[in-house]
């Protein structure tokens, strides 16, 4: 049976960003082995991840993978492969990054799944963000990729900003010890308040296939 999604509140955005970071930090220096890390765009974890990026001082052992992004490629500013780039691939950590063929968002999908596998024994942590819409990752409500039950990353067909995403599957975030969902910022509000109810919205489907989701806001709901 689903559980309630566990929601934790701050004051405001930038200490909501600052309690995922010190999570995810003690998780990190807790682990035995190789930590893998998921990322996703947007405006929403850009602070987070700027405080990670020079704050982190041992990324060694951690291996930074793409949750979804755009089907575009990695120079265009709309890319979250680039947002990532940005602020780790300087750093110590191994970037797994998307790469864009320009070719085939099915095929680029198929490849980044493959080279997922290859370096990923064991998903320890992802950020997600949560858009107005209830969408996670780049499965919106109703699309494609929202029934795929096979794969772990799929092209999906959106037309918003761009004709297609790439992004990993419920299927995929399912083998995801731990969760975090970085929804600040009043125009969440709304889509907040449709947390656990009983509806198809991506959000709340996660919750079949994940048990440790925490929902960070700076919201009063």
């Amino acid at each position: 049976m689903a559980r309630d999604i566990n929601i934790h509140s701050e004051d405001n955005h930038e200490s909501a960003s600052i309690y995922v970071v010190n999570q995810i930090k003690d998780l990190i220096e807790n682990s035995d082995g190789t930590f893998s890390l998921g990322l996703s765009g947007g405006e929403t974890p850009r602070f987070a991840y700027s405080i990670m990026s020079e704050n982190f001082n041992n990324l060694s052992q951690t291996i930074i993978w793409t949750v979804d992004d755009r089907w575009i490629d990695a120079s265009d500013e709309l890319s979250n492969q680039n947002l990532i780039n940005n602020y780790f691939e300087q750093s110590q950590a191994e970037v797994l990054k998307f790469d864009f063929s320009g070719n085939s968002p099915q095929l680029d999908a198929e490849i980044y799944e493959k080279k997922i596998k290859d370096k990923i024994s064991n998903f320890n942590v992802a950020i997600l963000g949560l858009g107005q819409d209830g969408h996670i990752a780049s499965l919106f409500p109703n699309s494609e990729a929202t029934m795929n039950k096979e794969s772990l990353y799929v092209a999906n067909e959106v037309n918003i900003k761009t004709k297609w995403r790439v992004t990993a599957t419920f299927k995929l975030l399912a083998k995801i010890d731990k969760i975090f969902i970085l929804a600040t910022g009043e125009n969440k509000k709304d889509i907040l308040k449709s947390m656990n109810a009983d509806n198809n919205l991506p959000i709340n489907t996660l919750k079949k296939f994940s048990n440790n989701i925490e929902i960070v806001t700076d919201q009063i709901i």
